[in-house]
């Protein structure tokens, strides 16, 4: 019986480790891969490019209302339609988020608009492609870092305090590169990476305590064509081809859906094809 009973207790404990809330769970005869963000509001930046078009997209089928910042009306307005045939609302605006004051400004219209951000994608990016420092110009620094580093900082601590102020526990991701590990020869853009990849890790604790989960996507390259599949890439092991958008925009989901990753937080996932572990090795 003394065996049984304390067999029992360590079961429990096995069940609810800290005795704590534990990770939600969907309702009984719900899909795993339907509606995870049913409800949920996320804002992409860079929303109507290449990667963030595959985020809007594959947030938008699992439920989730869409805000879209672009600094390119024709290619917004498009995606926004594209957008409308799923179950939550679209809303885009034009902002330069490398301009000091755009995050203000945004945060202050979707404020008046009672637009509550649950999940902040920062995607926009620029890269200079000046390979050397004999080359070296100040101005591609300056706005490299202005679009890549600072702007989302910007945004995201406007949109932090607003999940803290109204005790939402929310999920905010970075898209990175595999550029913040491998050298990519533009020094100004992995030198951004680079940057980013320590704030995510900085800012997973800074707002752990209010259940704000911070993680990053750090792609290969990411490419289709106009028929919508995947281009040549010899040096990508797998497959040897260019990632399609929808798979950042599903590791996206993944990332920002509290049934499959309400413990994780600091974290980048790597979708790169293996492009990132070529080598010299490796050449035929």
């Amino acid at each position: 019986m003394y065996y049984r009973k304390r067999i029992a207790r360590v079961l429990s404990r096995l069940k609810n480790p800290c005795g704590k809330e534990q990770a939600p769970v969907l309702s009984p005869g719900s899909s795993a891969d339907r509606n995870l963000l049913d409800g949920r509001t996320v804002l992409v930046t860079g929303g109507a490019g290449t990667i963030g078009r595959g985020v809007a997209i594959e947030s938008a089928k699992q439920g989730a209302n869409i805000v879209i910042v672009d600094t390119d009306d024709e290619a917004r307005i498009g995606l926004e339609q594209d957008l409308a045939g799923y179950p939550g609302w679209v809303r885009g605006f034009n902002a330069d988020l490398s301009r000091n004051a755009a995050a203000g400004e945004l945060c202050e219209t979707l404020e008046k608009e009672n637009i509550l951000i649950d999940v902040l994608v920062n995607n926009v990016g620029i890269q200079h492609e000046t390979r050397s420092i004999l080359d070296f110009h100040e101005d591609e620094w300056q706005e490299t870092f202005a679009t890549n580093v600072i702007g989302p900082m910007c945004l995201t601590h406007r949109i932090a305090r607003s999940m803290v102020d109204s005790n939402r526990q929310g999920s905010i991701l970075f898209i990175s590169s595999i550029h913040q590990w491998v050298i990519s020869r533009w020094a100004s853009y992995s030198a951004s990476k680079g940057a980013l990849g320590m704030i995510i890790k900085e800012l997973a604790v800074d707002l752990a305590p209010y259940g704000i989960r911070v993680n990053g996507i750090a792609p290969g390259w990411v490419a289709e064509d106009a028929s919508g599949k995947p281009r040549r890439q010899r040096v990508a092991p797998l497959h040897q081809t260019s990632i399609r958008p929808c798979y950042i925009g599903r590791a996206a989901v993944y990332l920002a859906a509290d049934h499959y990753s309400f413990h994780t937080t600091g974290s980048v996932l790597k979708i790169d094809a293996g492009l990132s572990l070529y080598n010299h090795l490796l050449q035929p």
